[in-house]
Formats: structure tokens, C-alpha cells, sequence
């Protein structure tokens, strides 16, 4: 009785042994694999065209990740939709870090609040992991329209009301907040063609297609010298070190009207805190580097190098701010009948 009894009890520790183990192999493997990320390609899914601002300093630094990790970090385009493309196919991966997203907030977070058939929450459907760069919009026209400063600019859109064309990437975008808060200040009404990226915008700019744009300044950094354009002001605190003769719509007369874009690393809800944590490290130290920062500063960006603390707080920051601006300007209903 007792050597069946004895029987049975090592039977049952046996069991919970191997409930026990059950339990505690996915754990190790999944600790395991966040100590080994990453272990193969990592792709960054931009959903812009390729060529435009966003593209430019994601593949920057893409290229220093990879020497950072000792594995291809990739872009990888999907424009369209309103960024609703390349975001979806994003946030649908596996949320093992090593599908991430090209974060903006023209992209991530202004759609959302001005849209409300936009399918995306931007603090439910994709997680900030780090911070990189913040760029300013400069005001450009065509060298036909027959104005020099922004204040005749604004002289010769009175007197034309609805019938000069604006290009702006994205609906929703810096470019296109900026160029709706810059007509509801001046009293100016133009109509808004929307771009898939910059590249595409200066296009139409450069033939006459349009008349205006409220360009980045990463497109801006390789247009500043051409005769076929004529900037105007800069949407910016400061006069910006691409294009210094450039004065600040402030400088124009119109305060206010200074607002700046930012771009960084998100990632599917469910990422592991590990490998989240180190992407977030790995993006810092890259942003933080001298040598990048160069080559970011030359093609028209600011480093913005925030460590994963940082980047949460601010993104929240920004929700709550653009959240404001938008309700206080009208914005989502004077840009919702398009």
C-alpha cells in the first residue's frame, strides 16, 4: 500500500515537473530570442514614396542601424492611402521587432485627429520607440508668380481667391496643417493638391502645375539654389542653416506659424520590452552620433535623439498638443469637405 502510494506521488510530481517545464519553455525561448535580436534582416516600412523627406533620413539611419547590429536594416516603401498602406502592413506583422514603422506625425497622429474615418488609433494600433528627427516646412513658389516677399504673396492670393493650387504630401501632414493655419491667418483661400512625397510636389511646382508648396526642408536642402523657385519664409522659430537668407513667417508678419514635423521608430502593439528597449538604444546612439548627425543636419533635418522614456512621453505630449491646435484652429472641419 505504502510502495503504491509512494508510486503515485512521484507520478503526480512528474506531472506538475513537466507542467511546470511546459510552462516555463516559451518564456525561455522568447527571453532567449530578445537576447539574440536581432539574428536576421530588420525592415523599416516607410509609408511614403520613395525620394521625399521621410525616405531621406530613414535611410540614413538604416544604414548606420546596420553597422550597429551586424544585420541588413532595410526600407522599404509603401505609400499610399494617406499613409494607411504601408502603415497597415506594418502593424499586421509579427511583433517580433523585426518589422518596424517609419513614424511622422503627419502620418501617425495629425490623420487621426482631423479624419474621422481614419482606421488607426494612434495610442491602441502601433507603440513609440524612438525618436530621430524633426524637420520645419519653408513656403515656395513657382519664379511665374510675380511676388517676392510672403506678405506680396499673400496680396496677390487675395485677389485670387480659390484659384491658386498648393501642393502638400499627405492629408493631414505638417505641410498641409501649416498651409491651412497659414490661410485661416491671413484670410487666403487656395486649394490643396496632395502629394504622395516632396520629390513628387516639386515636380508640379517646378513645371508650373501648381503655384505653391509648403515644402520640407529636406526637399528644400537640395532645391534652396535653384532660379526656377523662390522661397518665401520658413514655418519656424528660426531662420534654418540651409537656407539662412530666409526669413521667418514671423519676420513676415505673421507670428505664430512655426510648427515643426518629427519622424521615429514605431512598432506593432505586442513588441517585446526587450528588443523595444534595445531598438530604442541602438536608434539613440545612431542619432547621437556625430557623423550622422551630419549628413542629417546636410539633407535639411534635426537630430532629435530621445531615449525610450523620452519618446513615449513626447509622443503623448504631441497627441494632447496637435489635439488642441486642431480643435482651436477648426482645422478637421475646414479640411474635411475635400
Amino acid at each position: 500500500m505504502l510502495r503504491r502510494r509512494c508510486m503515485f506521488d512521484q507520478a503526480r510530481l512528474l506531472l506538475v515537473l513537466g507542467v511546470v517545464v511546459g510552462l516555463l519553455a516559451p518564456a525561455h525561448a522568447q527571453a532567449q530570442a530578445q537576447d539574440n535580436y536581432p539574428s536576421r534582416q530588420v525592415t523599416i516600412i516607410a509609408p511614403f514614396a520613395a525620394g521625399g523627406s521621410a525616405d531621406i533620413a530613414a535611410r540614413i539611419v538604416a544604414e548606420a542601424l546596420t553597422v550597429r547590429f551586424g544585420q541588413s536594416v532595410i526600407v522599404d516603401n509603401k505609400p499610399g492611402g494617406n499613409s494607411v498602406i504601408g502603415i497597415r502592413e506594418a502593424i499586421k506583422a509579427r511583433p517580433d521587432g523585426y518589422t518596424l514603422l517609419l513614424g511622422t506625425l503627419g502620418g501617425n497622429v495629425t490623420p487621426a485627429l482631423m479624419q474621422k474615418d481614419y482606421p488607426f488609433d494612434p495610442l491602441r494600433d502601433y507603440v513609440p520607440i524612438a525618436m530621430m528627427t524633426e524637420w520645419s516646412a519653408l513656403f515656395v513658389v513657382n519664379e511665374k508668380v510675380p511676388v517676392s516677399t510672403l506678405r506680396e504673396f499673400i496680396a496677390y492670393a487675395k485677389a485670387r481667391p480659390g484659384k491658386i493650387n498648393f501642393g502638400a504630401t499627405g492629408y493631414g501632414g505638417l505641410a498641409h496643417l501649416v498651409s491651412e493655419v497659414l490661410m485661416q491667418r491671413t484670410g487666403i483661400s487656395m486649394q490643396h493638391v496632395q502629394y504622395k512625397s516632396g520629390s513628387q510636389a516639386t515636380t508640379d511646382l517646378l513645371s508650373g502645375a501648381i503655384e505653391t508648396h509648403m515644402m520640407s526642408s529636406a526637399v528644400a536642402a537640395g532645391q534652396i539654389d535653384n532660379p526656377k523657385l523662390k522661397f518665401l519664409a520658413v514655418a519656424s522659430k528660426h531662420r534654418l542653416g540651409i537656407a539662412p537668407k530666409v526669413p521667418t513667417m514671423a519676420e513676415e508678419g505673421y507670428p505664430g506659424i512655426d510648427h515643426t514635423n518629427w519622424q521615429g521608430i514605431f512598432g506593432a502593439p505586442g513588441i517585446p520590452q526587450g528588443v523595444r528597449d534595445r531598438i530604442a538604444r541602438e536608434v539613440f546612439a545612431v542619432v547621437s552620433d556625430p557623423a550622422t548627425q551630419a549628413k542629417l543636419k546636410q539633407t535639411g533635418f534635426e537630430p532629435l535623439p530621445l531615449d525610450g522614456a523620452a519618446t513615449e512621453r513626447m509622443y503623448r505630449d504631441e497627441i494632447v498638443r496637435w489635439t488642441a491646435l486642431i480643435k482651436e484652429r477648426g482645422l478637421a472641419e475646414a479640411a474635411g469637405a475635400r
